[in-house]
C-alpha cells in the first residue's frame, strides 16, 4: 500500500450529528496532503487516526467558510508542533482570510505560511510538481471561483519480468540498459523499450462545489479514485442557484468520466437519511459509485 484517501467531512453547508464539514486527507508515502479544512478538520483528522504533523501541503477550494474555517486552527496547531512550514494553494484571497484572522487574534506563528494564489483558469493547470507525483487543477462552475484539485502519480518504466528470464539478464544487463538503453547479448541487441512497460500511475480527484461543467470531466476522466459532490438528489432548480451538482448529472456524465472508483460526498443537511441516493443509484445497475461518510478509507 502507498497511500490512502480518508473523508474527513461529508456535509455541505454546516456540519451535521453525523457529518461534518468538507475535508479530505490524501497520505502518500508519509507524507500528508489535505483538500478543503472546514470547521472542525484538525479533530477529524486525530479522530481518524492520521497525523497532523506529517501535512506538508494544503490546497482550499474555494473561500466559502465550510470549506475554510478550519485552517487557522489547523495552522496554530502545527506550529505549537514545530512545524517550521506549510504550503497552502487556492483561489485569489485567501491571504487576506489568513492574515484577517491571524493579525486579529492573540496569536502570533513561527510557522511560514507559504501562500499560493491561483488564478481561475478554464484549463487544467499544474498546481505542483514533485518527483513521483504532479497536482492539476481547473476552475469549476460555482458561485465563487472554486478549484478541483487532482493529484496523479507519475508513470514508471518497469521491466517485463517474463522477459527478462527468457534472456536470462543479469545485472550487468541492466547497468547497460540504463545506461545506454540497449544491450548486445550473444550477439543480439535488444533495446530497452522491446523488454519494458508503461505502469500508469494512481490518479486522485476531488470535485468540490460546483455546476455543470465541462471541466469536471476534463480533471477527473480515468481516476482510479474521483470524489465528487453530491450536494442534491435530483433538485435541479437549486443546484442551478446555489452552483451544486445533483446525483442525476453525476449519473449522466458517468460514461464520459470512465472512473474505477466514485464517492459522493457534500450532502445538503435536507436528507437525513441518503436511502434515496442509494437507491437511484441500484436502479442504475451501477456498481462503483459509493455514498462517502466521515472517516471512509480508501487504499491505493
Amino acid at each position: 500500500m502507498k497511500g490512502k484517501v480518508v473523508l474527513l467531512g461529508t456535509s455541505s453547508a454546516m456540519p451535521t450529528k453525523d457529518r461534518n464539514n468538507s475535508g479530505v486527507y490524501l497520505g502518500y508515502k508519509g507524507k500528508g496532503f489535505l483538500f478543503d479544512c472546514g470547521e472542525g478538520t484538525q479533530r477529524q483528522i486525530m479522530r481518524a487516526g492520521l497525523s497532523i504533523y506529517r501535512i506538508d501541503k494544503i490546497f482550499i477550494s474555494h473561500l466559502h467558510t465550510d470549506h475554510i474555517l478550519g485552517l487557522p486552527g489547523l495552522i496554530e496547531t502545527l506550529d505549537m508542533h514545530d512545524k517550521d512550514s506549510i504550503e497552502i494553494h487556492s483561489v485569489k484571497g485567501l491571504k487576506n482570510v489568513i492574515d484577517c484572522v491571524l493579525n486579529g487574534v492573540i496569536y502570533a506563528p513561527d510557522i511560514q505560511i507559504n501562500i499560493n494564489e491561483h488564478s481561475f483558469s478554464a484549463d487544467v493547470f499544474t498546481i505542483f510538481e514533485g518527483k513521483e507525483f504532479r497536482i492539476k487543477a481547473v476552475g469549476l462552475n460555482h458561485v465563487v471561483d472554486c478549484l478541483g484539485f487532482s493529484f496523479e502519480e507519475k508513470p514508471k518504466i518497469k521491466y517485463n519480468k517474463e522477459k527478462i528470464k527468457q534472456l536470462d539478464l543479469q545485472g550487468s544487463d541492466f547497468i547497460q540498459l540504463e545506461k545506454v538503453g540497449y544491450i548486445n547479448k550473444n550477439g543480439k541487441i535488444i533495446k530497452k523499450e522491446e523488454i519494458t512497460f508503461v505502469e500508469k500511475g494512481f490518479k486522485f480527484t476531488y470535485i468540490p462545489d460546483t455546476y455543470r461543467t465541462e471541466n469536471i470531466i476534463k480533471l477527473a476522466k480515468e481516476s482510479d479514485l474521483l470524489v465528487i459532490e453530491s450536494t442534491y438528489l435530483n433538485e435541479e432548480n437549486k443546484a442551478r442557484e446555489y452552483g451544486h451538482l445533483t446525483l442525476e448529472y453525476i449519473l449522466q456524465i458517468y460514461p464520459e468520466l470512465e472512473c474505477k472508483k466514485i464517492v459522493l460526498t457534500h450532502f445538503s443537511r435536507r436528507y437525513s437519511s441518503l436511502e434515496e441516493f442509494e437507491n437511484r443509484i441500484r436502479e442504475e445497475g451501477i456498481t462503483n459509485i459509493f455514498l462517502g461518510h466521515d472517516f471512509m478509507e480508501i487504499s491505493f
